[in-house]
Order: structure tokens, then C-alpha cells, then sequence
């Protein structure tokens, strides 16, 4: 599969240098933030890339720590960890081949690496070899007296330098770990819930317009949009349904409103959408979620509506082929907040 055409323009206007030798589609979630666009990689790096959202992320292939796979029922996800500190970039695709082919570069680049640090190692053995000879030659003329001013000067020299040049101490990294204890946090709240009240005020169908009109932008990545024949069968054998849109997928532009005025709940919070395709509320916190809610409201950090529902494929094993249904649209709410 290869990367949206739109995606790997709006890169290589920033990167023409960019050797590109695998492209393919896929979604990632960054710092709270759902991403749907391509996944770019050379020799030298990986990159995400989401045109529709301003978005690159480039990492060196020299940061990464390790890559690793697994395969879900819906999609099947490449996990890096990088930059030394254990961060973590999960990128999800709807086909195997992609993560087939970063898996491979993944192991020729380790394999690569190996060799290098194989021959650095040699090398560093032989600078030591060297040195020691140095050591004997020097101990062997050591009754001359103009070598040892020689070798006195020289080594009052480097002494020079040495103690010229910056030194990274300990109490440096204490501080540096002290600061990064300050910015720890570990009063943030989650929660999970369905929007309710989708059915009142033609939502649920403003819901799927705005649905529909995301998938004309490609917004979204199909499930099932390159599985044909025996290849969607194997996805559906074990029974259970393969939705069109994933469970990842989110509505953007999603926030939480007071309604104080309402005459069936002073603490009702209505889900509000705000985005280029269109602004209207399509529903409710829950009520027993609402009034514990009602007070940190204004501590919200992140608020992210996965959408559920929609088309999806099944096996239907009384006529022995694959048949296509439908749900409603609904969304399942995800904050985080400041307690």
C-alpha cells in the first residue's frame, strides 16, 4: 500500500533529500492525539506524516531501540521505542505487508549496526594494542633524559587541556532529574463513557454526515478497503465483525459545555462538535457521570471521541458468504483531568 499522495507531497516539499524506500498508510496516536496519514522510511529515518493536520514526526533509525509487532483482530501494530528513554510510537496498520517490510528493514538496519559496532570494537582493541607498544617504547628510553622532557612538557600540555575542558558532573544530572520531578504530575484523572442522547434532535444524523463526509477526505483508514476473497474470510473465520471505520478512529474538534438551565439536570454536560465539517451538540455525559464531573470541568487536559458503529462485514454461515450490515454512529468519550 502506498502512502496518501497528498501526504508524501506536503513531506518531500520539506525533505527533498528524502530517499524513500518504503511508503504505506497508517495511524498513530502522538502525545494524546489521534493521527490518520503515512508512514515514510529510508535508510536513515522513519517519519509519520498527516498533511491534513500540519503534522510530521521524523525519527532516526539510529534512535530506535527496538521494534516490535503484534497483530490485533482489527489491525496489526508496529511498537518503537527510541531517543534513549523508553518512548514509545505505536503505529497501526490495517495490512501485514507494511509490517512485514519495517520489521525486515528494521533488522538489516540492526544487523548493519552490529557489524559497525564489531569493527568499532576491533578497532578500539588495536588503539590499545598501540598504546601499550607506546608504553613499552617509552619505558625503554626512559634513561634518556631529553625523551623524558619531551614527554614531560608533552603531558604537562595535555594536562592543560584537560582540565580546560567542560565536565558534565554529577550534581549536573541531579539537577537536570530535579527539574524533570517538578513537571511530574500524578493527580490526573481518566475516564471513559458513551455520549447518550443521540437520538433526540436528529443527532445521530448529523453524526453520520459529518462521519460520511470525513470518509470523502479520507480521513479515516477502511478496515477492510484491500481484503478480497479468501484474505477477508481468514479476518472473519473465528467469527465477530470487522467495522469499516476502527475503533480508533475519532471525531475532531469534540468539547464539554455546562448546561446548567437544564430543566431535567442542573448538572447535565453537553458533548459539543466544533470542526471544518460542521458544530452542534450530539449529546450528554451520563448523568451519574455528570455530577461528579460538574466541578473539574474547567481541569481538562485532553477529550478524545472514538467513534464506534457503522458499516461492517460478517460471515454469515447459514448462506456461507460475506454479508454486509450496519449500526448506528456513536461515540465513546476518553478525558483526562486535573483532580
Amino acid at each position: 500500500m502506498k502512502a496518501k499522495q497528498r501526504d508524501k507531497k506536503y513531506f518531500l516539499d520539506k525533505f527533498a533529500d528524502f530517499k524513500t524506500i518504503i511508503e504505506t498508510t497508517g495511524t498513530t496516536n502522538f502525545q494524546g492525539v489521534e493521527y490518520s496519514g503515512s508512514i515514510i522510511s529510508s535508510l536513515k529515518e522513519i517519519a509519520f506524516v498527516c498533511e491534513k493536520k500540519d503534522f510530521i514526526y521524523v525519527i532516526p533509525w539510529s534512535d530506535i531501540n527496538s521494534v516490535t509487532s503484534k497483530k490485533t483482530f482489527t489491525s496489526n501494530n508496529i511498537y518503537l521505542t527510541y531517543d534513549n528513554s523508553s518512548k514509545d510510537l505505536i503505529f497501526k496498520f490495517t495490512n501485514v505487508e507494511s509490517v512485514i517490510a519495517i520489521e525486515v528493514l528494521s533488522q538489516a538496519l540492526d544487523e548493519q549496526k552490529t557489524t559497525l559496532e564489531t569493527q568499532k570494537d576491533l578497532l578500539r582493541t588495536k588503539e590499545k594494542e598501540i598504546e601499550l607498544l607506546k608504553e613499552e617504547l617509552n619505558n625503554l628510553k626512559s634513561n634518556k633524559d631529553s625523551l623524558a622532557t619531551n614527554l614531560y612538557t608533552n603531558h604537562s600540555e595535555f594536562q592543560q587541556i584537560k582540565d580546560n575542558s567542560p565536565v558534565v558532573t554529577q550534581n549536573n544530572v541531579e539537577n537536570h532529574d530535579s527539574i524533570n520531578d517538578e513537571k511530574t504530575t500524578d493527580n490526573i484523572l481518566r475516564e471513559s463513557f458513551i455520549v447518550v442522547g443521540l437520538n433526540y434532535d436528529n443527532r445521530r444524523n448529523k453524526l453520520k454526515k459529518m462521519i460520511n463526509s470525513m470518509k470523502k477526505n479520507e480521513e479515516f483508514i477502511f478496515l477492510y478497503e484491500d481484503l478480497r476473497g479468501n484474505e477477508l474470510i481468514e479476518e472473519l473465520e473465528l467469527g465477530g465483525e470487522l467495522f469499516e471505520i476502527a475503533s480508533y478512529e475519532s471525531v475532531p474538534g469534540v468539547y464539554l459545555k455546562k448546561e446548567p438551565n437544564n430543566i431535567y439536570d442542573s448538572n447535565a454536560i453537553k458533548v459539543m462538535i466544533s470542526n471544518e465539517y460542521g458544530k452542534f451538540t450530539v449529546g450528554y455525559i451520563p448523568k451519574e457521570n455528570a455530577e461528579s464531573l460538574n466541578d473539574y470541568l474547567d481541569n481538562i487536559v485532553d477529550c478524545t471521541a472514538y467513534i464506534y458503529g457503522g458499516k461492517y462485514k460478517e460471515f454469515d454461515y447459514i448462506e456461507e458468504k460475506i454479508v454486509t450490515k450496519e449500526k448506528n454512529y456513536g461515540l465513546k468519550l476518553e478525558i483526562s483531568y486535573f483532580k
